[in-house]
């Protein structure tokens, strides 16, 4: 277990990209020479980490270190964020860690992946788990990725600045995860609108699909998630829309299945969303990005 003091650390960002790929893209069997967070935005992923299976579903997001023999693949076309980094760096400069990947054996997977703990002086030390759900963390790495790719002036010092507010945002997130018992309390409301994005629902029915008074669900699962139920609905028929968009899906149909009265209602709300319109992201999808 390697121990990380939050006041303490000097992050430096190596590498930062938003790409869309194929299903049955594979990276590995390899080890990496620092960190590394992987978000998925839509599609879905498989972290092998050591004998460890992490599936990475949008929302979600996995991490490892170095020394950790891992391989990643998609399972679907899959839009996401890929994060290096490192813990300690006197100087703010990216070290991209291309340069020091190296591919293992797949026998090499049956050793355990590094585990590590983060904290702050005077608290209780966090583990990083593996695989996680840390609310409105997209937006952040959305900046982060924006930043890496512009090159301006001075970017890797905002940069080290972003990846603090990335860690800082994850200690929280985590930190209430475990003093709370709220994920269990919301999970038939989050279950529900999964499930069934077409349907308005409105806080009164997933309110009664966890047995609480509205008022008082509005607040759990605020705090919970980082957003009302309303966004979050919404969030989720983006999310299911993008999947649909990349393997292909017809807008007549994607807006039907999701409720939509009209698909310009759809594609309104799409490009409100992510800033794309949905025959936009379907042709940016189309090609893989740096």
């Amino acid at each position: 277990m390697i121990d990380q003091q939050l006041y303490e650390l000097t992050p430096t960002v190596n590498f930062v990209s938003r790409s869309i790929t194929e299903a049955g893209t594979v990276w590995g069997p390899r080890l990496i020479p620092d960190c590394q967070f992987f978000y998925v935005i839509s599609g879905e992923a498989e972290l092998q980490l050591g004998p460890d299976m992490y599936s990475v579903r949008p929302g979600a997001m996995v991490f490892f270190g170095a020394d950790s023999p891992h391989r990643l693949s998609t399972l679907k076309p899959t839009d996401y964020v890929s994060l290096h980094f490192s813990w300690h760096h006197s100087s703010s400069e990216s070290l991209h860690p291309a340069y020091g990947i190296q591919s293992v054996s797949n026998s090499d997977l049956s050793f355990k992946a590094q585990s590590y703990r983060l904290s702050v002086p005077g608290q209780q030390e966090i583990a990083i788990p593996h695989h996680m759900y840390v609310p409105n963390i997209e937006p952040l790495l959305m900046r982060m990725v924006a930043e890496y790719r512009g090159e301006h002036p001075a970017a890797s010092y905002l940069l080290r600045s972003l990846m603090m507010e990335f860690l800082t945002l994850v200690l929280r997130s985590l930190m209430n995860q475990k003093d709370s018992r709220a994920p269990n309390k919301i999970n038939n409301a989050l279950r529900a609108m999964r499930e069934q994005p077409e349907k308005n629902w409105s806080v009164a029915e997933l309110a009664a699909l966890c047995g609480y008074h509205s008022s008082y669900f509005t607040r759990l699962f605020r705090d919970q998630v980082g957003q009302n139920p309303k966004s979050f609905l919404i969030s989720e028929r983006i999310r299911q829309a993008k999947q649909a968009l990349l393997n292909g899906e017809r807008l007549e149909s994607i807006a039907e299945r999701l409720g939509y009265i009209s698909i310009h209602y759809f594609s309104r709300n799409f490009k409100k969303e992510t800033g794309l319109t949905p025959s936009e992201f379907r042709q940016q999808g189309s090609s893989r990005y740096e």
